[in-house]
């Protein structure tokens, strides 16, 4: 049985939503909070590390890391309009074949995904109802560097996104947006071995980067 949320993403993040995004990507390149992201990653060294990318839409960071010196990316998304977008950039680009796609929820598939030296979720928690399983299994696959963009845990953001998911109930979608507290975030990837080692607010984001306990990582 398909889950709600994930019916709901496919209908928000439709082919029409992954082409216009692609063209701006080309025009522009990655949004600001995505750039620091990469450019954090890269600064700690990325040449002939592999990458898994969740819920990376065109696949912005699978592009500059793979350019940057990266040996191999996993792209995982559940929504298959930016699988698409993101594999039509990678033939663009030449590297098809340095990019492994997997369609799904990453809880639900995890298992068919290798470890990784750097796993990122650009945007992503937000996305996801049970934010413990995810962090879990994401932080699992994760051997280096992890790194993750999400909102700000502040109150005026609650009413916010309470009005967001009402006006998606009212347009007929299943999908909803979360605001997961920042304390249980970063209790849970403590506990799974990593340590905070850059952190950024960026107008309603945070961007923040996390190295796996005891791995030679450099400064970014």
């Amino acid at each position: 049985m398909v889950c709600p949320q994930c019916l709901g993403l496919e209908q928000e993040f439709n082919p029409d939503v992954a082409r216009r995004e692609l063209r701006r990507y080309r025009r522009r390149g990655p949004d600001r909070t995505t750039r620091l992201l990469i450019d954090q990653i890269r600064g700690r060294g990325v040449d002939g590390r592999t990458l898994i990318d969740v819920g990376g839409g065109v696949g912005a960071i699978q592009h500059a890391l793979l350019e940057g010196g990266a040996s191999r990316a996993s792209s995982v998304d559940a929504s298959s309009a930016y699988l698409a977008a993101a594999a039509e950039e990678a033939r663009r680009r030449g590297w098809t074949d340095r990019i492994d796609q997997v369609l799904g929820d990453f809880v639900a598939v995890a298992d068919q995904v290798p470890a990784a030296d750097i796993l990122t979720l650009d945007r992503v928690l937000c996305c996801y109802p049970d934010i413990e399983r995810l962090l879990h299994a994401s932080a699992a696959h994760a051997r280096r560097l992890y790194g993750v963009v999400y909102p700000r845990d502040t109150w005026w953001l609650r009413p916010a996104f309470s009005a967001a998911n009402v006006l998606l109930r009212l347009r007929g979608s299943s999908f909803r947006i979360f605001l997961h507290p920042t304390e249980v975030v970063e209790a849970v990837l403590a506990s799974d071995g990593l340590v905070r080692v850059f952190h950024q607010i960026v107008g309603i984001w945070q961007v923040v980067l996390f190295a796996r306990r005891g791995a030679e990582v450099g400064a970014g």
